[in-house]
């Protein structure tokens, strides 16, 4: 089995979401989320992580997420999904929960 992790920029992730033909309405979500966000005065910046598994079955495993630089530390607990949509969603509802964007989260 290989492994095949790889973190992106946004623009680099937007072209690998279209490349592996998913969907435009869940890349529109992902265009949706800030690039950067401040909390109590820290900066955490998108952090864009995806492993590919090669073997038997062909998989990725997808985390997003904001980082501190400053701090060392995510914004948010890591949470790993195989659905690149799921994934956008969670962070789209810590986001709003953290009352970091507008809107309520439906779970």
């Amino acid at each position: 089995m290989g492994v095949y992790p790889k973190k992106y920029s946004k623009e680099d992730f937007i072209k690998f979401l279209k490349k592996i033909n998913i969907n435009d309405k869940i890349i529109s979500k992902f265009v949706e989320l800030p690039e950067c966000i401040i909390r109590n005065g820290s900066e955490y910046e998108l952090y864009i992580y995806s492993t590919y598994y090669t073997g038997g079955k062909k998989y990725h495993h997808f985390e997003l997420n904001y980082y501190s630089e400053n701090l060392i530390e995510y914004l948010f607990n890591s949470k790993v999904f195989t659905d690149v949509e799921v994934s956008i969603n969670n962070l789209m509802c810590e986001l709003m929960n953290a009352k970091l964007i507008g809107g309520d989260c439906k779970k």
